[in-house]
């Protein structure tokens, strides 16, 4: 899997270079692991802005942007979120992409209507506006090796950067 994010993250930077354009990333659950994944590549200084670790609700709302409102009604793993994750990093950022991730990494904090590996994972670009698609990583069977946490964290970084490339190609007719 760690091969796959390599890959995959090579695959971005590739893409973005190739565009001459940048991204951002705003992550709570995969905490700053699909901005290490990004940075690991060689190049990605050109096309990386900035990427922001927004674990704590405050800084949602302080540093993103995040409505207030969103957090209350839906809460901080709902696709509103998500998607107001990725739009207030990219303009903040000032970024041609951006792409998001809110969840539950667990083993604690799932509930019967967001259970532990619930993550919605938001992508936006400036010609795109924002969406945000949910998945449910707590169904897929974990490797030996790996703990259920770091599976899904694993797993959500990505999808990530697989929607963010979905994005980049969308956009660029590539």
């Amino acid at each position: 899997m760690i091969y796959n994010i390599d890959k995959q993250a090579e695959s971005v930077v590739k893409l973005l270079c190739k565009c001459n354009k940048k991204a951002a990333t705003a992550e709570s659950c995969t905490g700053g692991l699909i901005s290490a994944a990004i940075t690991s590549v060689s190049g990605s200084s050109e096309v990386f802005d900035m990427g922001i670790c927004s674990y704590a609700n405050i800084i949602k709302e302080k540093k993103l942007n995040v409505p207030r409102e969103y957090l209350e009604s839906f809460g901080a793993v709902s696709e509103q979120v998500a998607c107001a994750m990725a739009e207030g990093v990219m303009n903040s950022a000032e970024s041609d992409f951006a792409v998001s991730t809110t969840g539950i990494a667990g083993p604690t904090g799932g509930t019967p209507e967001k259970p532990v590996g619930t993550v919605w994972i938001g992508v936006c670009s400036r010609h795109s506006g924002a969406r945000a698609r949910c998945f449910h990583f707590g169904e897929l069977d974990c490797p030996n090796g790996l703990n259920e946490r770091e599976f899904i964290r694993r797993q959500a970084v990505l999808k990530a950067l697989e929607l963010l490339e979905e994005e980049i190609i969308n956009t660029n007719n590539i």
